[in-house]
C-alpha cells in the first residue's frame, strides 16, 4: 500500500504544481483569441458593390429624382405622362411655399407630349390651416387630348370599329379638405367643366362610324357642375410606394348638366387597397378592388364622362380605353418582389368588367390578364414601369408607363 500511496501522493503534487501553469495557459489562449478578434474587427471592411448597384443605391439614398423633377421649391422639368396614350410629355413647372410669407403655397406647371397632347395647371393651396387638419385648393386647368380611342359602349364593342376623337377641357374650381387623424381625410368639391369633343383628320373620325344615340354626347357637349364628396383611410407606409397598410377611399360625385339637365347624373365610386408585407418589406402582396356605379337606371351619361377599361394601369393586356360604359369593375393582384437597390420585379393579375347597370355587373363577365414586369424607383415613389401583359383574348401588350399603377 506504500508505494500506492507514494504514487498517488506524487501524482497530486504534479497537478497541484500543473494547475497554474494551464490556467495561465488558457488565460493567455483567451487573450490571444481576443487580440485576433479585435485585429479582425479593424480590418473588417463594407461589402463590395458592383457599379450598377452602388448607383441605385446613391439614387435612393441621395433622392436624386426628387431632387430633380419634385423639389419642394422653384423650376423644375415636368416629365411623365398626361393620360394613357399621349407618349412622352415634358414642360416647365414652378412652385413656391408660403406666398409672401404667408399660408399659401402656389404651383403651375404646362406639359406638351410627343402626340401633340397638351395641358395647363395653377393650382393655389392653403395646406396647413387649424394645425394642418385643414387645406384648402383653388385650381383651373386646360388640356387638349388629340387622339383619343372609342370602339363603342359596352364589353361587346368590336375593336375593329376602332375610331378616334378630340376631346379639349377646360376646368376650375375648389375644394377643402379635413384631417381629423394623419390617416383619416374627408373632403368637398365643386368644379366647373366645358368639355369639347371634335373628330380628326389623320385618321377613323368619331362620327364617321358612330352617331349621338351610340355615343351619347358626341352632338353636343353641354358645360357641367361636378360636386364631390370624399372620404378616404390611408395608412399605406411609405405612401408613394406602399409596402404594408391599406388604404380605402369612398367618392359620391354629382355631375350637373347647366344647359338642358339632359345629361346629369350621379357617380359612385370605391377604392379598396391593401399591401401585405412578406419578409421584411422586401415582398409584397398588393391587392385592389375598385368599382363605379351610377345609381340612376335612367341616367343618360355622356361616352366621353363614362369608365372605362384597358390600358397600362387597369387591364394591362387590352389597348387603352377598350371598354367604356356607365359602370365598372376592377380587380387586381401583384406579387412584388425587391431586385436589388431601387428595381423591384413585379408578377401581376388584372379582372375587370362593365355594364349599363350596376345590377349587371358579374364577377361571370369578366375579362383577364396577367403579366411580369420591373419597377424603377425607391420608397418616395416609381419612376418607371416596364410590363409585358398576356393571356387577354386581344393578344399580348408591352407597356412603358411613367409612375405606379397602385
Amino acid at each position: 500500500m506504500r508505494p500506492v500511496f507514494r504514487c498517488l501522493s506524487c501524482l497530486g503534487v504534479v497537478l497541484a504544481l500543473a494547475a497554474p501553469g494551464r490556467a495561465q495557459e488558457a488565460e493567455s489562449r483567451a487573450e490571444e483569441l481576443r487580440r485576433q478578434r479585435e485585429e479582425k474587427a479593424k480590418k473588417l471592411e463594407p461589402p463590395e458593390y458592383s457599379s450598377v448597384e452602388r448607383w441605385l443605391l446613391r439614387l435612393e439614398e441621395g433622392r436624386l429624382f426628387e431632387r430633380l423633377l419634385s423639389p419642394p421649391e422653384g423650376y423644375y422639368p415636368k416629365l411623365g405622362n398626361i393620360t394613357p396614350g399621349s407618349g412622352f410629355a415634358a414642360g416647365p413647372g414652378y412652385r413656391k411655399s408660403r406666398l409672401f410669407g404667408g399660408p399659401m403655397d402656389v404651383s403651375a406647371f404646362a406639359a406638351f407630349s410627343t402626340m401633340r397632347y397638351w395641358v395647363i395647371e395653377g393650382r393655389l393651396r392653403m395646406p396647413r390651416l387649424a394645425r394642418g387638419r385643414v387645406a384648402v385648393d383653388i385650381f383651373g386647368r386646360r388640356s387638349d387630348y388629340r387622339h383619343e380611342p372609342f370602339y363603342g359602349i359596352g364589353q361587346d364593342s368590336d375593336r375593329d370599329n376602332e375610331t378616334f376623337y378630340a376631346l379639349k377641357t377646360t376646368g376650375a374650381g375648389g375644394g377643402v379638405t379635413y384631417a381629423p387623424r394623419p390617416w383619416l381625410v374627408f373632403g368637398g368639391s365643386s368644379e366647373f367643366l366645358q368639355p369639347d369633343v371634335r373628330g380628326i383628320d389623320d385618321d377613323t373620325s368619331i362620327e364617321d362610324v358612330f352617331n349621338p344615340i351610340q355615343a351619347p354626347g358626341l352632338g353636343r357637349q353641354p358645360n357641367f357642375l361636378r360636386h364631390a364628396a370624399t372620404a378616404e383611410v390611408n395608412y399605406r407606409d411609405p405612401r408613394p410606394n406602399p409596402r404594408r397598410g391599406g388604404r380605402y377611399a369612398f367618392v359620391f360625385q354629382k355631375f350637373v348638366d347647366r344647359d338642358q339637365g339632359r345629361y346629369s347624373f350621379d357617380r359612385v365610386e370605391v377604392d379598396l387597397q391593401q399591401y401585405v408585407p412578406i419578409v421584411r418589406d422586401r415582398r409584397v402582396l398588393a391587392l385592389r378592388a375598385a368599382g363605379s356605379f351610377v345609381p340612376d337606371d335612367a341616367a343618360l351619361v355622356p361616352f366621353y364622362l363614362q369608365r372605362t377599361l384597358g390600358g397600362p394601369d387597369d387591364l394591362r393586356g387590352f389597348r387603352r380605353f377598350r371598354f367604356r360604359d356607365e359602370n365598372a369593375l376592377l380587380l387586381q393582384a401583384e406579387y412584388r418582389w425587391e431586385i436589388f437597390t431601387a428595381v423591384d420585379g413585379a408578377i401581376f393579375y388584372d379582372a375587370g368588367t362593365l355594364s349599363s347597370r350596376p345590377s349587371e355587373l358579374s364577377l361571370g363577365n369578366l375579362d383577364t390578364d396577367y403579366g411580369i414586369g420591373f419597377r424603377f424607383g425607391t420608397k418616395n415613389g416609381v419612376f418607371l414601369r416596364i410590363e409585358g401583359a398576356f393571356g387577354s383574348r386581344e393578344g399580348k401588350h408591352f407597356i412603358f408607363r411613367y409612375g405606379h399603377v397602385f
